[in-house]
């Protein structure tokens, strides 16, 4: 077995192959798509006319702008974060927790829904409205319902690469790696191969209830659900609506709530004084760090001039660090995944050839015993 190279091993191997893979993609993707060619240009005539002609409608056409971003923004997030077998970027931690967060202590500190200016769908900052008007924490949940769904959407979206790999494989004939060590019986007793294995057994009896249950909750084996579903062939709509389903309003619909209620302002005063009750050395340092995050969001302007807190500049390190290492792992993922299928390929013709020169041979024998008879 080759061993496939990596970025760190060898890169300029491991990107020769990558910019091959990347070509493969964009051919299979212009041959699918040049099917549908009417449709496609049909849809683009009615995206791209209307921005050529001025008119009352030009204002819709720029708020629909900033709803298209604003959805392709949140789902595009929660692709990222369920994407690649394991290694996605935990992007509901590093952008939509914190929107949340946000969402939810302005609120509180306005006694009122927080204004985006210019728009929800365009926001540059937030900024509370000239009245206070009491609020409830459904409320912070509706204000930030619509992202929230879409995200989820965009996790069951990044569930589907394992599904269509696995349906591939099943279709010509291949063994996959996943579920043959779930079937193998080593470590039999241990309770990770014990869930697998009952995952594996349930999918095949009922798909649709089992990955709708996997998706609605925080669960590491989900990826061998679509892996497995894809090897028996499960319909994509039971395993798409199904992943939906758990992904987008079960799971979203206790993460959300959730979240609004750690960050609401009775559970971080009790928090605080937890601390400095028992950890008072830590106590004056996360007080200054929540009064200057409050004075940010109540003042725009902070956040336009002077230089970004230390907190802030190593938060953002940490998103460019975390970006860097999913955007690493999808590379040599693809690349490992080309070598092995190049392998594969080189094995067949080997096969093939070996079978094709034994019948070549019988035939040569068999010429010979009738020349002699």
């Amino acid at each position: 077995m080759v061993e496939a190279p990596t970025l760190f091993s060898n890169p300029i191997k491991t990107l020769y192959l990558f910019s091959i893979v990347l070509f493969n993609y964009a051919k299979d993707a212009v041959k699918y798509l040049s099917k549908f060619w009417h449709i496609i240009g049909f849809l683009a005539l009615i995206v791209i006319a209307p921005r050529f002609v001025e008119g009352e409608h030009s204002e819709l056409v720029r708020q629909a702008d900033e709803i298209a971003y604003f959805m392709l923004y949140w789902l595009v997030l929660g692709i990222m974060s369920s994407v690649g077998l394991g290694t996605g970027l935990h992007t509901f931690v590093l952008y939509l927790g914190p929107h949340i967060a946000k969402t939810t202590i302005q609120a509180y500190e306005c006694n009122a829904l927080p204004l985006f200016v210019p728009s929800k769908y365009a926001t540059q900052y937030v900024e509370c409205p000239k009245e206070a008007t009491g609020i409830a924490m459904f409320d912070i949940v509706k204000q930030v319902y619509f992202e929230t769904v879409l995200f989820g959407i965009g996790t069951a979206i990044g569930e589907l690469p394992p599904y269509f790999v696995a349906r591939a494989a099943a279709l010509a004939n291949k063994k996959l790696e996943e579920l043959d060590e779930v079937l193998e019986k080593k470590d039999e007793n241990s309770f990770m191969h014990r869930m697998k294995l009952l995952i594996y057994n349930k999918l095949q009896k009922n798909a649709f209830l089992t990955v709708m249950l996997c998706a609605s909750i925080p669960n590491p084996l989900f990826d061998l659900a679509g892996i497995t579903c894809g090897h028996f062939l499960i319909s994509f709509w039971t395993f798409f609506g199904a992943t939906v389903l758990g992904k987008a309003f079960i799971k979203m619909h206790i993460q959300l709530p959730m979240t609004v209620f750690v960050f609401s302002q009775e559970p971080v005063k009790a928090l605080l004084s937890l601390i400095q009750k028992y950890i008072p050395f830590i106590y004056e340092f996360l007080s200054e760090l929540l009064d200057k995050q409050r004075k940010q969001l109540r003042d725009p302007s902070l956040f336009k001039e002077g230089a970004k807190p230390l907190l802030a500049q190593l938060w953002d390190y940490f998103i460019i660090l975390m970006i860097g290492f999913f955007m690493i792992s999808i590379v040599n993922s693809l690349v490992a995944q080309y070598v092995t299928e190049q392998e594969q390929e080189k094995k067949k013709g080997k096969q093939h050839q070996h079978h094709s020169n034994k019948h070549h041979a019988g035939d040569h024998k068999t010429s010979k015993k009738a020349k002699s008879s």
